[in-house]
């Protein structure tokens, strides 16, 4: 997973991952099959396109699908994470965070709704270039939906409005 693709060849080995019932996708023929419970869902287009890992909030409590980044499996370090994911318009959508728990960042990401493309944490802090980052040649929209403040503030949005409080 060094380019922090989603794949199958590498996903069982990084992630563990639940979902309590059986769930459609297409496979890489663009055919309509079912993933059996605790598979997950790297689902194609009709012409056998890949479009990416399938995370689904499931219709009851208890019922979403999860990837979680296994234990230890990078460990407590400033990192950069890039996350793609395929929009509902089919634009790609490439955000970046900064990040000192890359492993709950990561899992916060693979625990939203729909369909994941890409995941991966870089080393260190990369360059905030006016509001975007630049990882191999290609550009990620840094993150500003919430903030950590200062010491003793409330978490709040880019316009100072209060998520949680102090």
């Amino acid at each position: 997973m060094a380019d922090g693709d989603i794949g199958q060849t590498h996903f069982a080995a990084w992630f563990d991952f639940v979902r309590p019932t059986i769930a459609p996708y297409r496979n890489a023929d663009g055919e309509l099959v079912d993933a059996a419970i605790d598979v997950p869902r790297f689902d194609h287009d009709e012409q056998g396109v890949p479009t990416g890992l399938i995370v689904d909030p499931g219709e009851e409590l208890g019922q979403a699908d999860r990837a979680r980044l296994q234990e230890e499996a990078i460990g407590a370090t400033e990192s950069t994470i890039l996350h793609a994911r395929l929009a509902d318009d089919g634009q790609i959508i490439r955000r970046a965070w900064y990040s000192r728990d890359p492993q709950a960042t990561i899992d916060a990401c693979l625990g939203q709704a729909g369909r994941h493309l890409s995941i991966g944490a870089v080393p260190g802090f990369r360059p905030n270039l006016g509001g975007f980052i630049r990882y191999r040649d290609v550009d990620w929209q840094l993150t500003g939906l919430i903030g950590t403040g200062v010491p003793g503030e409330a978490i709040g949005d880019d316009d100072g409005r209060a998520l949680i409080g102090a």
